[in-house]
């Protein structure tokens, strides 16, 4: 498990750098905010896109040889997006890193290999917390190596430290990582019937509160990307930052989520439950959205921020363990797979539809639906809840 969380840690570090200039440079190359968060998203698509692959995958070949393989991957990613000269490089580089980097969901699979049940809130916290840790160091560097304002953003720097820190996460996931799949417990490509990715999505959504659960992450995901993709542009606008103070932001994010993650899911889910956190995740979201659109100084924008980040990390790791207990042994990295993919189909309609509105209708507009997204989301969940208790009640009459 040590070694897990330090191989995660290590691909949130690189993933990290790129985010502070990443628009800005986007926009220095001549897209407009739209076209901007359009080749932002394309990461989302890519993963959408092989989650599910990754996932199963995983399942049959076991998680540490899937792990690997993403992470070189995403090294090479790096290396095209460092030396980006033009859009449709840099979408090309976004995409492939977005394929590529399907790591988060067989590392929760792998969480729940080696987790009992009661433990297993606590084991996707630790995942997630480890994620935040390298979001603490990765955009505080990136923000450093990416350009004093914006319009001296640069990737160049940022995207050869990141390919050197997958590279060196990937060697070092080979060497120290040890396989949490047994041979035994792994699907055979011989038994039952044979299915694309598509049929196995199907399987899954054939049982009503996994397909609710999945239906949940998509839309929570649209409203975090909404807000998420365009917040450079946002503080830009608002309060003249630039890469550098847009990394430190994304440096606190990484703390407060990682404490959230890392620390307080732990301790608050024995004494509450999942369900009744994932729901009041989901009601700070959109409060933090509201109270930054309102912000008149960036300390209290620091206040809203806080609320949001928070409410979402609490939302992503309890809501990652209510999925995992619907899943057994042999379909963990399927069922993980299918919610991510429906988390990352999310987060690539959000960013385009941030962006146009940002460019149309004004610079908080994206905060404001990102705000009203989350309403219909919480009836989601609470729906969720309710077949979830009706499924138990049954299981045990």
């Amino acid at each position: 498990m040590p070694i897990l969380l330090t191989t995660i840690l290590l691909s949130g570090l690189g993933f990290g750098l790129v985010l502070p200039s990443f628009l800005f440079f986007a926009e220095n190359l001549g897209a407009t905010p739209l076209v901007a968060t359009t080749i932002i998203g394309t990461f989302a698509i890519g993963q959408f896109l092989a989650t599910p692959i990754w996932g199963r995958l995983s399942d049959r070949f076991g998680r540490k040889p899937v792990l690997v393989i993403s992470l070189i991957g995403q090294a090479l990613s790096y290396a095209m997006l460092a030396f980006a000269d033009n859009l449709w490089m840099m979408a090309v580089a976004r995409s492939l890193n977005g394929l590529m980097s399907g790591n988060l969901s067989v590392a929760m699979a792998y969480v729940t290999d080696v987790t009992p049940m009661e433990k297993r809130a606590q084991g996707m916290g630790l995942v997630g917390g480890a994620i935040s840790l390298g979001f603490i160091v990765g955009p505080a560097l990136g923000g450093l190596l990416g350009g004093a304002d914006a319009e001296s953003a640069t990737l160049f720097l940022p995207g050869i430290v990141a390919t050197a820190v997958s590279l060196l996460t990937g060697v070092a996931g080979l060497i120290f990582l040890r396989e949490s799949l047994p041979p035994e417990k792994r699907s055979h490509a011989g038994e039952g019937p044979k299915e694309s990715g598509l049929q196995a999505a199907r399987r899954v959504f054939r049982r009503p509160v996994l397909a609710r659960m999945v239906i949940v992450g998509f839309t929570v995901y649209v409203g975090m990307a909404l807000f998420e993709t365009i917040f450079p542009l946002w503080a830009g606008a608002r309060f003249d930052w630039g890469p550098r103070e847009v990394g430190f932001i994304f440096t606190y994010l990484g703390l407060l989520v990682g404490t959230v993650q890392g620390v307080l899911v732990g301790r608050l889910v024995p004494r509450f439950g999942e369900g009744p956190l994932v729901s009041f995740g989901l009601v700070c979201y959109p409060i933090g959205l509201l109270i930054m659109v309102f912000a008149p100084t960036w300390l209290v924008m620091m206040l809203g921020i806080t609320f949001t980040a928070g409410g979402g990390a609490l939302f992503i790791t309890t809501m990652s363990s209510l999925v995992s207990h619907q899943a057994g042994e042999q379909e963990r990295g399927l069922v993980m797979g299918v919610y991510q993919s429906g988390s990352w189909m999310g987060r690539s309609v959000g960013p385009p539809i941030a962006g146009l509105l940002f460019g149309s209708l004004g610079v908080n507009s994206p905060l404001i639906m990102a705000a009203v997204v989350m309403v219909p989301a919480l009836f989601l969940v609470a729906s969720v809840r309710a077949r979830e208790r009706q499924q138990r009640a049954d299981n045990a009459a």
